[in-house]
């Protein structure tokens, strides 16, 4: 598993994954969402396209990275 940043969400951690270019595939958020359930609020996928929720996890434009 690789999460590139951890951001604290009141007594729980949020995993960012920072993308670049198109991808298709977040194993290890999935990988690390199942393992760490009660501990994790949302997930966030920074990448170069617009905001979207898609399988329970928010894409954020990287421009966006500061409002984490």
């Amino acid at each position: 598993m690789k999460i590139d940043f951890l951001v604290p969400e009141g007594k729980k951690i949020a995993p960012v994954e920072v993308k670049s270019g198109d991808y298709h595939r977040y194993s290890s958020l999935d990988k690390f969402r199942s393992r760490f359930s009660s501990g994790i609020g949302n997930s966030y996928i920074l990448y170069t396209k617009d905001v979207m929720i898609k399988d329970g996890i928010i894409h954020l434009p990287l421009y966006m990275a500061g409002l984490l």
